[in-house]
Order: C-alpha cells, then structure tokens, then sequence
C-alpha cells in the first residue's frame, strides 16, 4: 500500500522520475499544476497522487501509474 510519503517512479519521457506521494486522493481530482489543469478518476481501489518530485515540481498520477521506488 502507498501512503503520504512514501517514495515512488514513473516513466515519463523515456526517463524514469521520482518523487514523494503528497496527498492522496480517493475521488476523482482536479488540480491546476504549472498553469494546466490536470485531471484523474480515482477511486478507492485506483487512487490518485500528487506527487512532489525530487526537484519541488508536482504531479498528479493514478495507482496505476507508478510504482514503489527503493
């Protein structure tokens, strides 16, 4: 299970990106990110993430779209 906090990556661009999961959220989600407004359904089998990466940016992932890093 992730929590707040915990450490995750994803492929994004040919790179693999990493972060810490901020928030959590277990319904559907909306968030203005860097002038954008970013959408994902969440649910409480598929939630969504904001996440902050390693360099202070956010983003807004799915379960589905990332995985624990070590």
């Amino acid at each position: 299970m992730l929590r707040e906090g915990t450490k995750v990556q994803w492929n994004w661009a040919g790179h693999t990106a990493t972060g810490k999961i901020s928030q959590i959220f277990r319904e559907d989600v909306s968030k203005d990110i860097n002038g954008s407004t970013i959408k994902r359904q969440a649910s409480d089998d598929e939630p969504a993430y904001l996440i902050e990466q390693d360099d202070g940016a956010q983003v807004l992932k799915s379960r589905s779209e990332v995985t624990r890093a070590d």
